[in-house]
């Protein structure tokens, strides 16, 4: 083994020694996850933190959790692929592995999250749907493609839409895998953060030549977050994979990073909302990926905390459900209850645990089949259901054949 690749191997984070996932990385989808959780119970109570300077403004950030999710999409994908590796990459096999691993839990949870809604969502605080509507629904959810029209955007669950955006990432995956053989990673993702920025600057000037309106939901979210407006986060968390898999991280100087990414930390808090805050905080994020990366440091270790990335593992589950749930119980809890916004806030906090038991349900039902190097061998219940069904109908079929073919 040569000493660069020493180097790189006792860099990396302690992992499961029968998962081998980093740990580290783990930690981050769950403070990613957890952010995000406390946005939509901040957002849907109505209160405002002041207690605590800058609690408030903490909170009301929340949603650039998806940053996080996005750097760290760009990573993990990429990293066996990095290093001169890329030749290995297979577009049908890679949409495949993709498929297996987030559309069970998503569908799962999409039809809980349409039949609740048909059946409670107006005393629930949820939308209400029946009919056409409904199926229009269901139908761009279904197809990832309720990210792009406004009245499908934030409906049945404010979360999914940022499922449809990984969807477009991983669809354009194989061209940046072409654009990295040709021209090297530099270059690709120069061009990809190149097409970030044009696009967000064109967008700025429609909205400022009134060819779309400013407060409207095109402007504010659906165009916004379509794949040309979020690229650079994803590129970022390639690159740190590529500098991960090369080693340079193990040199990573944290009294130069940990003050730049503290200041970034300042910058972006204050500019949320700007159509530049997504690269600001991408410039954070993948900082702090490589802080814990290098994972000789404190910062490194808490984040890699055993309890931490355990829920981390299961932060898909857990992004996928808490929305309409922080909803339905803020509605129950301000409306019905009664409760201040505050309170409301408060008995949310409280309740956090039952939002993660939740979660955890569809994990371990669903989920953890999904994993690649989860579920200790067990086939999923649903392929075994399938089975089962298959044979169920396959065997009077047989038997028709059969007694059709004595007969003959």
């Amino acid at each position: 083994m040569s000493t660069a690749s020493a180097a790189v191997l006792a860099a990396r984070p302690v992992t499961t020694a029968h998962s081998r996932r980093l740990q580290g990385v783990d930690g981050l989808r769950a403070l990613a996850a957890l952010w995000v959780v406390l946005f939509h119970i901040h957002a849907f109570s109505g209160a405002h933190v002041g207690l605590i300077p800058g609690l408030d403004l903490f909170l009301r950030s929340g949603s650039t959790g998806v940053s996080l999710f996005l750097v760290l999409s760009g990573f993990c994908l990429y990293l066996p692929f990095a290093g001169y590796r890329n030749e290995r990459f297979q577009t049908k096999a890679f949409l495949i592995r993709r498929c297996r691993r987030l559309l069970p839990a998503y569908y799962v949870s999409l039809a809980i999250t349409l039949a609740v809604v048909l059946i409670a969502g107006t005393n629930l605080g949820l939308a209400s749907y029946s009919g056409w509507p409904a199926v229009e629904q269901l139908l761009t959810h279904a197809t990832m493609t309720h990210i792009l029209f406004p009245k499908t955007f934030y409906a049945l669950n404010g979360a999914f839409w940022s499922l449809a955006l990984e969807w477009q990432l991983y669809l354009t995956l194989p061209l940046l895998i072409i654009g990295i053989r040709r021209w090297g990673l530099a270059w690709t993702a120069a061009a990809a953060i190149a097409v970030n920025v044009a696009y967000r600057l064109l967008l700025f000037l429609m909205i400022s030549e009134h060819r779309v309106a400013a407060d409207s939901l095109l402007a504010t979210a659906v165009l916004p977050n379509q794949l040309p407006g979020r690229w650079a986060e994803f590129v970022f968390g390639m690159v740190a994979a590529e500098l991960y898999q090369a080693g340079v991280l193990v040199r990573l100087r944290l009294t130069l990073a940990v003050p730049v990414m503290v200041a970034l930390v300042g910058v972006s808090l204050v500019s949320v909302g700007n159509q530049w805050s997504h690269l600001l905080f991408g410039g954070v994020f993948v900082l702090l990926l490589a802080v814990v990366l290098k994972a000789d440091n404190l910062i490194a270790t808490v984040i890699s905390w055993r309890q931490l990335a355990r829920l981390g593992t299961m932060s898909y589950s857990l992004y996928l459900v808490h929305q309409p749930i922080v909803q339905a119980l803020a509605y129950l809890l301000h409306s019905d209850a009664g409760l201040s916004p505050d309170v409301t806030f408060m008995v949310l906090i409280s309740l956090l645990p039952l939002i993660v038991f939740v979660a955890w349900l569809l994990f371990v039902s669903v989920e953890r089949y999904t994993l690649t190097s989860g579920g200790d061998g067990v086939r999923p219940w649903w392929e075994t259901a399938g089975a089962r069904v298959a044979s169920a109908v396959r065997r009077p079929v047989l038997a028709l054949a059969a007694v059709t073919s004595d007969r003959k």
